[in-house]
């Protein structure tokens, strides 16, 4: 198996970029709810 570093640095960028987007769709989710809550309470 040959190590390309170009390789490796493509699959860091989208490993990082993957996470980024499920922490910010979580993140996004999370204020949305306290919204929520806060304007409709139980």
């Amino acid at each position: 198996m040959v190590f390309d570093p170009e390789a490796l640095q493509t699959a860091f960028e989208l490993m990082i970029f993957g996470m980024g987007g499920i922490f910010l769709v979580l993140f996004l989710l999370y204020v949305v709810s306290i919204v929520l809550i806060k304007r409709f309470p139980a």
